[in-house]
């Protein structure tokens, strides 16, 4: 039996139970379990046709009606999916108010075919506002229904909701529960399905954890398996954020080169293609490979870029990374009022979206600004924040980097809080060097 026309006459079935007030326990007996008829209501392909054609004889269902039914019940699903797709385009396109009043009106239940499609959307929604816990419950929910739901296993629901609960810990801090997730994702992606881009979102979203980590290496290593398939991904704005991801990566491992290389590449493409954050993303990379370079009159044409492209979009965790790295470039040319504005403003919507990596690096940023300046003292609060911050989020490269900053300050102010500071560091460094098996750590 074609499994389109299982799961239509599977719909019929449990509609007509449904209407005439049975559980699937009072339709059930010696001959056919509760879980059988679940298997043949959600299309589940393998289950006999004998079994199928028994159950329509209890329902007092005729062969010569049940195409029409079918017909009708067939109508039902593609409105239902047509209403589920609108929902998806509202979401994506920041209309979260019209999404949810839409996903209210659906109310599927769970044994409905696209219930794991609808419990997804909720748990999108959920994140788009920040709803953690509901988010979580959502999504999970979602990838439970997926067990076994042909509709499901076709559209890819399992890998997409284990993505977004990648997006949901990241959201939260727990970098390691994100990375785990992805690998969920990769697991359960059917590669004849649809949704074939989820493949690549993964891949990408667990470079990016990995990169806040400090684990480069291993986020370079997914760049380089993914870059030869670049071709075949069909959405510009995950392309793009390869050519990101790969740039800042050289750039973080001293390739400096290589690094332009793939920026400007990408900002040729984001250019052509109008995708605003990507260019966004790029420049500000491109501007920071310029600073690393001491090459401050092009890092500054750069940054004049990326300020001009605030107002495109509504995102503002990515304006944090953005006002730290130019706040940096202001310390290196000496405007220290400037490098002060941007570093605050920095500090402020990293608290604002508990955005803790991105934050350490503005508070690390706001300590520099006060340490070279020789204010030791302003400085010491910043990198205690940051260690920890670092500490409780098992953050082991910038909470190193904290104790080093943090043995500096003290060095000629107390020798015992310097002595401290470094044994610190030395006990983080075994850490590190344990989780790399005793390789020498990544640069970052």
């Amino acid at each position: 039996m074609d499994p389109l026309e299982m799961r239509e006459i599977g719909e019929v079935i449990r509609k007509v139970r449904k209407e005439r007030g049975m559980r699937l326990e009072d339709l059930a007996d010696e001959h056919i379990s509760p879980a059988t008829i679940s298997n043949i209501e959600r299309g589940v392909p393998h289950v006999s046709k004998d079994k199928v054609n028994y159950v329509l004889d209890k329902l007092g269902l005729s062969l010569d009606r049940l195409p029409e039914m079918m017909t009708r019940e067939q109508k039902k699903l593609e409105d239902i999916r047509l209403q589920l797709t609108a929902v998806e385009s509202l979401i994506e396109s920041n209309e979260t108010k019209l999404a949810a009043e839409k996903l209210e009106a659906l109310q599927l239940e769970d044994d409905h075919p696209f219930a794991p499609h609808y419990h997804f959307l909720r748990g999108r929604y959920f994140l788009s506002e920040r709803k953690w816990n509901r988010a979580e419950k959502a999504l999970s929910n979602a990838i439970r229904l997926c067990e076994g739901n042909p509709h499901a296993e076709r559209m890819n629901i399992k890998a997409d909701a284990y993505n977004e609960l990648s997006i949901n810990s990241y959201y939260q801090n727990d970098m390691a529960k994100a990375v785990h997730f992805t690998d969920e994702g990769m697991e359960a992606f059917n590669p004849e399905g649809e949704r074939k881009h989820v493949k690549y979102v993964l891949l990408r979203n667990k470079g990016i954890y990995l990169e806040r980590m400090g684990r480069i290496v291993q986020a370079l290593r997914i760049v380089d398996k993914v870059w030869p398939e670049l071709k075949s991904i069909d959405q510009t704005e995950t392309v793009l954020s390869f050519y990101w991801l790969r740039s800042d990566l050289l750039r973080r491992s001293g390739v400096l080169d290589e690094a332009l290389k793939y920026a400007r590449e990408g900002i040729e493409i984001a250019r052509r293609n109008r995708v605003w954050i990507s260019l966004f993303d790029l420049w500000t990379v491109l501007g920071t490979i310029y600073m690393d370079l001491k090459d401050w009159e092009n890092a500054k044409a750069c940054f004049d870029v990326v300020l001009s492209l605030r107002d495109k979009f509504p995102e503002k965790e990515m304006f944090i990374t953005t006002y730290t790295r130019i706040g940096i470039m202001h310390m290196n040319l000496k405007e220290w009022d400037q490098a002060k504005l941007f570093l605050e403003e920095a500090i402020e919507k990293g608290e604002e979206l508990n955005d803790v990596p991105r934050l350490t690096k503005a508070l690390i940023s706001m300590g520099d600004f006060y340490r070279l300046q020789a204010k030791n003292r302003e400085a010491i609060p910043y990198y205690q924040r940051v260690e920890k911050l670092a500490n409780r989020h098992n953050l082991k490269d910038l909470e190193y980097e904290a104790w080093f900053r943090l043995s500096q300050c003290w060095k000629d102010i107390d020798e015992e809080e310097f002595r401290r500071c470094t044994e610190k560091m030395f006990v983080v460094q075994e850490e590190l060097d344990r989780e790399s098996g005793g390789v020498s750590r990544e640069v970052g």
